[in-house]
């Protein structure tokens, strides 16, 4: 299931929008005062047994039994290093590559299998993808304006 969190207004007061949504395209709203594990609260979300696709928000990792990072916000995240750090190489092979596995896994039947051997191509590129970030990052480091995708690096990383 997918879920997240938006700014929205209900009768004209400013709230938090938890959406809830499931891959055949069915959703839920809910409105909170609040974000975090109160907002979660009494949503579909609290109780969800599955795997829940999400912004990286930590409050959802406390939820589900398995965790995907949304590949939608992955790529707006690659989009917006290469707009900031034009000079590095990583973001823009990883943002190719994201595109590349996308297409992909939506060319397969729900009921295909996936070729272990493409898995495993894929999954060699991501890492080689990966140590190019750490070398670009170890020669030119982070500044302290733009930290978002040496913080996107690590986070790939870690939930490879």
């Amino acid at each position: 299931m997918h879920t997240d969190c938006t700014n929205g207004r209900e009768n004209g007061k400013g709230c938090q929008i938890y959406v809830c949504a499931t891959p055949d395209g069915k959703a839920l709203y809910f409105a909170r005062e609040k974000k975090g594990h109160e907002g979660v609260k009494d949503t579909v979300t609290e109780d969800y047994q599955g795997i829940l696709v999400h912004d990286h928000d930590r409050t959802f990792y406390n939820y589900g039994t398995d965790h995907q990072e949304c590949l939608a916000h992955v790529l707006r995240y690659l989009k917006g290093s290469m707009d900031n750090e034009p000079d590095r190489t990583w973001n823009k092979d990883m943002h190719s590559l994201v595109q590349e596995m996308i297409h992909f896994r939506n060319g397969l039947q729900l009921s295909e299998e996936l070729d272990p051997c493409k898995v495993s191509e894929f999954e060699e590129r991501y890492r080689k993808i990966l140590e190019t970030a750490r070398k670009e990052y170890e020669n030119v480091p982070a500044n302290d304006y733009y930290r978002d995708g040496y913080n996107l690096f690590l986070r790939i990383e870690k939930y490879m």
